[in-house]
């Protein structure tokens, strides 16, 4: 009997294989052609590497905020580019070596939009990123683990002194995370506290531990 699990792993790659066909590499900054497994091209340049400010001690990151990463990431969440989120999810480290009874308690959840915002831009990036990143390290995805109970102002318009009481009691986390060992993901991190407040909303309800994600932290000013 075919089980369906081995059944549901040979349907992704072949998914995978025909979009390969159909949409060619191209770069994540600029949309030039680019040699298979790359993310930027030569003219846009690598990507940057992680900084040494409050983002990158928060978490592990995949780089830094500033070009070519940056106008990616930007063409990503607000040119609505959902096709970008598998190449630059292989940015996101994963900073775990896995025995088999480790990945069955881990799982990948990414930081939740509030309805509203969901409805407003079509797709939550992190939970783009955090898929794609599940899918690529073969742990368990499961964003209904996090929810955003209160619609908040957007933390990027907002100053560093103020980000804290905006996010604080945003999140709440599932019961059904209690001792389970979840990898949070974001796409970019600033401050870290919308990140902050994920983790004490999933610790609060008895995670054994949360583990840090993102795709790029900005530079220390």
């Amino acid at each position: 009997m075919i089980q369906w699990q081995s059944l549901a792993r040979v349907s992704r790659a072949c998914g995978r294989v025909l979009s390969d066909l159909i949409a060619p590499d191209s770069c994540a900054a600029c949309d030039a052609p680019i040699a298979a497994g790359d993310i930027f091209c030569a003219p846009c340049g690598s990507c940057p590497a992680a900084p040494t400010g409050v983002g990158a001690t928060f978490a592990s990151v995949g780089g830094s905020y500033v070009p070519p990463l940056s106008t990616a990431i930007r063409r990503f969440k607000f040119s609505r580019r959902a096709d970008l989120a598998r190449p630059l999810a292989r940015l996101l480290p994963w900073p775990f070596l896995d025995d088999g009874c480790a990945m069955a308690q881990r799982v990948v959840v990414p930081v939740p939009l509030h309805y509203a915002r969901l409805v407003e831009r079509g797709f939550n990036p992190a939970g783009l990123l955090g898929r794609a990143l599940a899918q690529r390290v073969g742990a368990a995805f499961s964003p209904e683990l996090l929810q955003r109970q209160r619609a908040t102002a957007q933390q990027s318009r907002l100053p560093a002194r103020e980000r804290r009481a905006n996010v604080a009691q945003a999140f709440r986390a599932s019961d059904a995370a209690r001792g389970r060992q979840v990898v949070l993901v974001d796409d970019v991190v600033t401050t870290g506290s919308t990140l902050e407040a994920c983790r004490r909303a999933l610790y609060a309800a008895g995670v054994e531990h949360v583990t840090v994600l993102a795709l790029a932290a900005a530079p220390a000013p």
